[in-house]
């Protein structure tokens, strides 16, 4: 597969802060940063997350100074309990989400989906901090020119053919807002659907339109 890995896009040596770095070090870190979390390290090893919304809460409850709403939820209280939090310790989120360098950029969205988690850091073999991975980071990857997807789709198709087919120039390309076409033939059926699962894992490309055609089926079961 030809799909970018986290080591390609995450923010290297991200700003992070201490476990005993009081409230406002925080609040100018996430603005030093431009992000939307800092990770919180202790000997290297990052330990939790501090995000933009950890630290909105002192706004929203003045410090924990208002008074709960009448009707409150538990996610309420437990915003208002936070909006006391005076070091990175009292506002971080607990464990740190971790990934590797390595992993694919699917795996870090997989990971991301979840609202609660903004950010991702990622770690070595020892479990250091080596970079942070946020869902915009991940979103560079659709700043990639057509020219440069359509060239990397002919590249990626034909070397994944994995058994003789016709030749490179019964297949067309074309790439318009990050949108695949594939036109052409190919020998069989399952190097059709293997060309759309390769073309979708290529860097930018936001959909594949596989129109390619194939002569044999050898994807069809016969003798039951």
């Amino acid at each position: 597969m030809n799909e970018p890995v986290v080591g390609m896009v995450m923010t290297r040596s991200p700003v992070s802060v201490t476990p005993e770095a009081s409230f406002k070090q925080v609040a100018c870190a996430l603005l030093a940063a431009e992000t939307c979390a800092v990770p919180v390290v202790s000997d290297g090893i990052p330990i939790g997350v501090v995000s933009e919304y950890d630290v909105l809460v002192n706004l929203e409850f003045h410090g924990g100074v208002d008074q709960m709403p009448l009707i409150g939820t538990s996610a309420a209280r437990r915003r208002r309990r936070k909006a006391r939090a005076a070091t990175a310790r009292e506002l971080m989120c607990s464990p740190s989400p971790t990934i590797s360098s390595d992993a694919s950029i699917g795996a870090a969205a997989r990971r991301l989906a979840d609202p609660a988690r903004p950010a991702l850091c990622v770690v070595d073999d020892q479990l250091r901090l080596i970079g942070l991975v946020t869902r915009r980071d991940l979103l560079e990857v659709f700043r990639r020119p057509d020219a440069e997807i359509a060239a990397e789709v002919r590249v990626v198709v034909e070397r994944d053919r994995r058994r003789p087919t016709r030749d490179l120039a019964e297949l067309t390309v074309r790439v318009i807002s990050g949108v695949v076409e594939l036109e052409g033939m190919l020998v069989y059926r399952s190097q059709v659907e293997h060309a759309a699962l390769v073309v979708s894992r290529v860097a930018g490309v936001v959909a594949v339109r596989n129109n390619l055609t194939y002569d044999i089926d050898d994807l069809h079961v016969t003798g039951f």
